[in-house]
């Protein structure tokens, strides 16, 4: 945990839960585990305000809580958690591709919402996909009134393919402070039961009708779920080893390694860092119109950076994943890109020299980087001032004479530079939001004004206004106001890909020290 990343969070909270979680959520972060008064003491809140942040936070799954003492709870800050709603457009992307609106729809609910029932979940789905809908007479002909059996049926797809989990519940609620567990063959099923579709229906069509809190009740009230994190980044950690392959070779070669990595999800553990065997017979039976799949299958052995390893012959050739190498690999060359921006091509060789090498003296770097001595001593000394390099002390003997020569190696500490980097992004993010939220600011009376014309303008359209009286509201926006609201818009735009960008950057890396744990 560092400022930058508090920083980070902090900003993250205020912009999606407003000021008073934000606080409450900032001194978790700086005091760790504690109880109710000690946070309303070091926020200088009302306890009612500490209470509700922290309900806001524990529906959203950012707060957890453990006995602090006897019938005493104590709140700890699920800081990782906070960075992921930077993910959340990823999320819903993910699933509108492989799940089309309808389950776009439910994930983009439980985001918002954070916890919720299955009920809850689909009434709320199938509501907003009755506003979105363009076709007035389809709705008014009753080709969307089965729409929550539809919803039912995506959000089972969800939950069998573990992108939704079941929250743990209280075993004992009677008791002050209550331990939260679930069975593990629960935590992926949802009883047909516990969804009674009549009920369901019955409450969509009073929704409809206006009324906000109908009186039906739905037998599964108590069961709550979540968004699955987990599955969503197996999703992304496989697409970004595809698209580094299909960069590097071709888009076959990436269906390939697909194929291998849905065979091994069969038979090992999604996060373990080298997967179990598969043979070239069971990937020839995932792709069958694939030519040359052998040939394939040695590029891969040879280009795909230590990922794929070939570890025997029978059943046509036994192939091993290792996503620790394949990510290693992806690091290292994103760190060189990033000394390459910062100081240059001889810089990024000297780098890579050194990596390679794991130890060098000075004299060696000039020599075998083909850079002139005191232009490789000055990168050298570049690179070790920002702390992409370290050095170490080495004596030729181990006698206290002091006639003996220390010898002085470069070497590179890679999680630590990792590390350093990942501490980039978290500045470069919080940057990004205060200038996003600055622009927002500076121009907000040009940006409501555009939308209160845009909104008058949609009621004349739909209202069957003239085109005299649409083109004179349309009016009340001069061009020159037109532009400067598009350039910002623009601008705010910019912003939000850049944002996304480093996060896909701190993807890699947590990723990368992920890999580099398990390994120790």
């Amino acid at each position: 945990m560092s400022c930058n990343l508090q920083k980070c969070c902090y900003k993250i909270l205020n912009e999606y839960f407003g000021d008073i979680v934000a606080r409450v959520g900032d001194a978790l972060f700086q005091k760790g585990l504690n109880p109710l008064k000690v946070i309303c003491a070091h926020t200088k809140l009302p306890y009612s305000k500490v209470s509700e942040a922290l309900a806001v936070l524990v529906q959203h799954n950012l707060v957890t809580w453990e006995e602090w003492r006897p019938q005493i709870p104590g709140y700890t800050l699920l800081h990782d958690r906070i960075l992921l709603i930077l993910r959340f457009p990823r999320y819903v992307y993910l699933v509108r591709e492989q799940y089309g609106e309808e389950g776009e729809m439910v994930v983009d609910v439980l985001l918002k919402e954070g916890q919720a029932t299955a009920s809850s979940i689909i009434i709320t789905s199938c509501i907003k996909l009755y506003e979105a809908a363009t076709d007035e007479s389809a709705v008014a002909k009753g080709s969307l009134e089965q729409k929550h059996i539809v919803v039912r049926n995506h959000l089972l797809k969800l939950i069998e393919n573990e992108f939704i989990q079941r929250c743990p519940s209280p075993q004992d609620s009677s008791v002050p402070v209550p331990v939260l567990s679930i069975k593990e063959d629960q935590l992926y099923s949802l009883p047909s039961e516990l969804l009674d579709l009549k009920a369901l229906q019955q409450e969509i069509q009073l929704r409809r009708a206006g009324n906000t809190k109908p009186a039906v009740t739905h037998p599964d009230a108590q069961i709550y779920w979540r968004v699955n994190y987990d599955r969503f980044h197996i999703e992304f950690r496989d697409s970004e080893i595809r698209n580094c392959v299909v960069r590097r070779v071709d888009p076959l070669a990436g269906e390939c390694l697909g194929a291998m990595l849905k065979v091994s999800y069969t038979r090992s553990d999604p996060w373990a860092s080298s997967m179990n065997v598969v043979t070239a017979s069971e990937i020839r039976d995932q792709l069958k119109d694939l030519k040359y799949l052998d040939q394939y299958l040695k590029i891969l052995e040879d280009d795909s950076g230590g990922c794929v390893q070939k570890v025997g012959d029978a059943g046509g050739g036994q192939y091993r994943l290792n996503m620790a190498n394949a990510y290693e690999t992806m690091t290292h060359t994103l760190i060189d890109n990033i000394v390459q921006e910062r100081f240059g091509s001889k810089a990024a060789r000297i780098f890579r020299l050194i990596r390679k090498h794991r130890m060098m003296e000075q004299d060696q770097i000039g020599e075998l980087s083909m850079i002139g001595k005191k232009e490789a001593n000055l990168l050298s000394y570049r690179l070790l001032h920002d702390n992409f390099l370290r050095i170490h002390e080495q004596r030729k003997t181990l006698a206290p004479s002091p006639a003996n020569k220390i010898i002085y190696l470069f070497h590179v500490d890679m999680n630590s530079v990792v590390r350093m980097i990942l501490e980039w992004c978290y500045k470069g993010l919080y940057n990004l939001m205060v200038q996003r939220e600055m622009r927002a600011n500076y121009n907000r009376r040009l940006l409501e004004k555009r939308t209160r014309v845009d909104t008058i303008v949609e009621n004349l359209k739909q209202s069957g206004g003239s085109e005299e009286q649409i083109q004179e509201v349309e009016e009340m926006v001069t061009p020159s106001e037109r532009s400067l609201v598009e350039q910002v818009l623009s601008t705010q735009d910019k912003l939000f890909d850049a944002e996304t960008g480093l996060d896909d950057t701190v993807f890699i890396l947590q990723m990368y020290l992920y890999y580099q744990m398990q390994k120790e």
